[in-house]
């Protein structure tokens, strides 16, 4: 039997190195990734959870890529979007609406539901709101035909402005909360709120009562 010192030392053969190193970075990489997902990206994670839970498809960043036609007269750049079966929820930023407007170049919360019956454009704007997304649309007040402690009432003519005004829709949505109805469209501009998952669900519901109140304009007399 050989001495113990006779056996040549073992030499680690390069490519079982280089194996090794390629799974400490993969799993370096992993636990990052994994670590970024729960802190930095833990919104975004739960937002598109939330969306398949409700059969709706969620997209950020996609710039101008999901269209809103309610809006695409003021060049919207989609920031988040979670789009479903006559619903849509985004958060957007739009461009400049006019040389002077204070509105210009800010970001909304907003809701997209779809209406049975095509409305004139027409809006409750919230009172105490200084920024609300009615101010991009050119519309008429008309502070006569309701209190305005809570809504002014807006529209591109008098018939649906009224018919507006007369509605529930006053008494059913939140003082915070601005309501656009245009075409086949029920816009609600929600952002002075966050647009989280909780919002979404209130949103939704407040949706469903006010789309009926808006099933038929009246018809000019």
């Amino acid at each position: 039997m050989l001495p113990a010192a006779e056996f040549p030392a073992p030499h680690p053969s390069p490519g079982v190195l280089l194996i090794l190193f390629l799974i400490l970075g993969a799993s370096v990489w992993v636990f990052a990734m994994l670590v970024r997902r729960e802190t930095r990206h833990r919104r975004l994670v739960s937002m598109a959870q939330w969306a398949r839970s409700h059969d709706m498809q969620f997209r950020r960043g996609h710039g101008n890529s999901a269209p809103l036609p309610a809006l695409e007269q003021f060049d919207p750049k989609i920031l988040r979007c979670i789009r479903g079966r006559g619903i849509t929820l985004a958060q957007i930023e739009t461009a400049a609406a006019g040389p002077t407007t204070a509105a210009s170049k800010r970001q909304w919360n907003v809701m997209l539901c779809d209406l049975k019956t095509p409305w004139p454009p027409s809006a409750l704007r919230p009172t105490a709101r200084a920024f609300s997304l009615v101010d991009l649309f050119s519309l008429s007040s008309y502070p006569s035909l309701m209190p305005t402690e809570r809504f002014v009432v807006f529209g591109s003519e008098s018939r649906a402005a009224k018919a507006l005004a007369e509605s529930s829709a006053p008494a059913l949505l939140p003082p915070d909360i601005a309501l656009i109805a245009t075409g086949t469209y029920l816009i609600l501009d929600f952002s002075t709120r966050h647009f989280d998952e909780i919002e979404f669900e209130r949103l939704i519901d407040l949706a469903r009562q006010l789309a009926p109140r808006l099933s038929r304009v009246p018809a000019s007399t």
